[in-house]
């Protein structure tokens, strides 16, 4: 059985959130646990500290996160970091992490925005990838029909995954762009009709 000194040990890891919520669930803990837990918080300058801690740091995660979408929005637009950061203030964090978080999200809205970028690579890459999308694909989808006789509609994702990871692979783009969410569709659907061809030239075979 754990005395006061073994709940004080593991109380004395736990974060403030943690500490919290048990305190407000203590009716269902043992004595011992109780009492450990009243120590530590004590040593922690109390239910108070506690609570006020617990507010301040609600209070700069809400700012940070606000600062974050707004360089979002603006970067999403194309508009420069340097012009983000004259626009973006706050009272309640410093200069530098106001920059850091700026910097952290502007980063994030340029990749976004370079991933919606229709570019040479991108067109190339989706015919060859789409390409062989299909082709493997169907070849796959074909098999599963012609060796079970039935279509495991289950297996339509797989083929979608395969087709999009394909094309992604050739573009280096994700399904936020336009050509390579096309591209996907096409040869997902090429990909159903090269099977259902494969199945009906080779026919069921049995083993």
């Amino acid at each position: 059985m754990f005395t006061t000194k073994d709940f004080i040990s593991k109380y004395e890891n736990y974060t403030d959130d943690e500490l919290v919520e048990i305190y407000n669930h203590i009716s269902g803990y043992s004595q011992e646990a109780q009492e450990g837990l009243k120590i530590v918080i004590q040593n922690k300058g109390g239910y108070d500290a506690l609570l006020k801690r617990l507010e301040e740091r609600q209070i700069l995660t809400n700012e940070a996160a606000r600062i974050a979408k707004e360089t979002a929005e603006f970067g999403s637009q194309g508009i420069d970091a340097s012009f983000i950061k004259k626009m973006i203030s706050s009272t309640i964090l410093s200069p530098e992490k106001v920059n850091e978080i700026i910097d952290s999200e502007y980063s994030s809205a340029q990749m976004a925005l370079e991933d919606k970028k229709i570019k040479p690579r991108t067109v190339f890459g989706s015919i060859i990838g789409g390409g062989i999308a299909s082709l493997v694909g169907g070849v796959l989808w074909g098999l599963q029909i012609i060796y079970s006789k039935r279509i495991y509609y289950i297996l339509f994702f797989g083929l979608v995954l395969l087709c999009y990871g394909i094309i992604r692979l050739f573009t280096k783009q994700s399904k936020k762009n336009t050509v390579v969410l096309a591209a996907t569709i096409i040869s997902v659907i090429l990909s159903l009709v090269i099977g259902q061809l494969l199945y009906q030239i080779v026919g069921y075979k049995e083993f």
